[in-house]
């Protein structure tokens, strides 16, 4: 019980803007493509006299959310005082590459105060601080590149031409999964799934030659229509664990994470990410070398899932 509490906590910056949120939302809209979830105002509240609410207050922010990147933000005006302060934190945003850390450090230090130059430090090709307009910390950095022997963990993403509630189910429904899941070629033969945290998905699936193959996922967290995160393994009709039937030095246990955002005009961007889990040395190095097999089977995957998605739609 304590592990699957553990497993499914949540914590989340919560932000009050003290009078500025709505303003701030736009701007970080705008300078970080921030996507608002949801936005509701002291006046929708329907406790009228709230004591948060000063009068001439109704229509500040009483509470938001909004999304940037994988990360849900959420925030306030709370007493709308007018004096925002944002002390002893800051929030870490990830840059694809310098040019981009550039152009979002410059955006945020637009009316704010930059606290240090962006540049190149031991940990990261590109880095710096400051606090925008409204106060709020911010670290731009550029993650480091992999280094010689070191690779990062394997990630793959497809934009879906679906909406988000559609490609959710396609990951959380058993009948869904047994219509597309699987290398192209392959045919799921036995779909059994119990969506909880601790609960399994236990599949099989016939290969183009006719032979069985088996695997096993172990939730460890689901946040609807968000984020799903397992451990998974080849496995056996009885649903134990088991190596890999072609490669014995394959990880015997992989970290997943599959993430799924909004996009534009009622697409939704899925993303998987694979890393060895309890791993050895040997095991390590099958999975580096083992990029270009899972870049091709990943995507004959995701291949099946549009095409199964274009009926569905």
């Amino acid at each position: 019980m304590q592990n699957q509490t553990e497993a499914s906590a949540k914590v989340q910056p919560y932000l009050f803007f003290d009078g500025r949120c709505e303003e701030a939302v736009e701007f970080y809209k705008k300078v970080l493509g921030a996507q608002v979830e949801m936005m509701m105002r002291f006046s929708d509240s329907p406790e009228k006299n709230s004591a948060m609410c000063a009068p001439g207050n109704e229509k500040k922010i009483m509470h938001t959310c909004f999304r940037i990147g994988n990360t849900q933000i959420m925030a306030s005006d709370g007493r709308a005082e007018g004096k925002p302060m944002f002390k002893g934190f800051a929030l870490s945003v990830s840059a694809m590459d310098d040019a981009d850390a550039d152009r979002m450090f410059n955006a945020l230090a637009d009316g704010g105060q930059v606290q240090m130059p962006m540049s190149k430090t031991f940990f990261s090709p590109r880095f710096g601080m400051v606090a925008d307009r409204f106060g709020m910390g911010w670290m731009v950095i550029v993650p480091p590149a992999e280094t010689a022997g070191q690779k990062s963990e394997f990630v793959i993403s497809r934009v879906f031409d679906a909406p988000r509630e559609l490609v959710w189910a396609c990951f959380t429904d058993p009948e869904h999964m047994k219509r597309w899941w699987g290398p192209k070629g392959f045919k799921v033969i036995a779909s059994k799934m119990d969506l909880r945290v601790g609960g399994t998905y236990h599949y099989g699936m016939k290969a183009p030659d006719g032979a069985p193959m088996w695997g096993k996922m172990v939730y460890r967290e689901i946040v609807p229509r968000e984020r799903i995160v397992f451990i998974n393994s080849f496995s056996d009709e009885a649903g134990g664990v088991t190596r890999h039937p072609l490669h014995q030095t394959w990880p015997l246990q992989m970290l997943s994470v599959f993430t799924f955002e909004d996009r534009p005009g009622g697409k939704t961007k899925f993303t998987v990410s694979w890393s060895p889990h309890d791993a050895s040395a040997e095991e390590r190095k099958t999975f580096d070398g083992g990029h270009d097999s899972m870049r091709q089977g990943w995507g004959g995957t995701l291949d099946q899932l549009a095409g199964y998605l274009a009926k569905k739609a």
